[in-house]
């Protein structure tokens, strides 16, 4: 009876330490909890938060928390907008919008874009000293210029929201964040799961 008992508080230690920690889902991603996913690449090094999204399902705008430090030998890097687009469950590639129709639909997503301040990922992310970039693909009224190239260097992290149209509703399912750089092509895949 003993040994039953040591086992089962055995299972169930190794059981509660994999809930708390990093699981490896391959290439170069990293899951945290329900919600944060870790790249590290050879040119960029992300944090995607997908908490908003599990509490958007079924609505048609998908807004991400992003977390950005370059990692290439130069120190510098460069992300156009056109770079940057979201996978669907069922395949579908959908390009992050553009300035214009980031104010056109500002009243239906100020909320969540708002929100990604609170998306942050934890402190053993190694982003402590977080800072929006100086120019991000958005700007909100009254709040400077947008940019169609993001400009990172190594010595800074910096963060900022990305939004997605989704014409048919965001469903659950396996979504995959894509960068596409000049050497690699960052492919972040996430879970969106009805919130808990």
């Amino acid at each position: 009876m003993n040994n039953r008992l040591a086992t089962a508080v055995i299972i169930a230690a190794a059981a509660c330490g994999a809930c708390t920690s990093d699981v490896d889902i391959g290439g170069g991603v990293r899951q945290r909890g329900d919600y944060q996913y870790f790249y590290e690449g050879p040119e960029l090094e992300a944090t995607v938060g997908t908490y908003l999204a599990a509490t958007s399902i079924g609505e048609n705008w998908l807004v991400l928390a992003l977390y950005l430090r370059a990692t290439s030998p130069s120190g510098n890097l460069v992300i156009e907008r056109k770079a940057v687009s979201v996978v669907t469950p069922d395949g579908h590639r959908l390009p992050l919008i553009s300035q214009e129709e980031f104010r056109a639909a500002y009243s239906q997503i100020h909320s969540l874009v708002r929100r990604t301040d609170f998306a942050a990922p934890s402190s053993r992310a190694g982003f402590g000293d977080l800072r929006y970039c100086d120019r991000w693909f958005f700007a909100e009224v009254g709040e400077g210029y947008a940019t169609e190239e993001l400009f990172l260097v190594s010595a800074e992290r910096c963060s900022g929201p990305l939004v997605f149209n989704v014409p048919r509703g965001i469903q659950p399912g396996r979504w995959r964040l894509v960068i596409e750089l000049e050497e690699s092509s960052p492919d972040i895949p996430f879970e969106v799961s009805i919130e808990r």
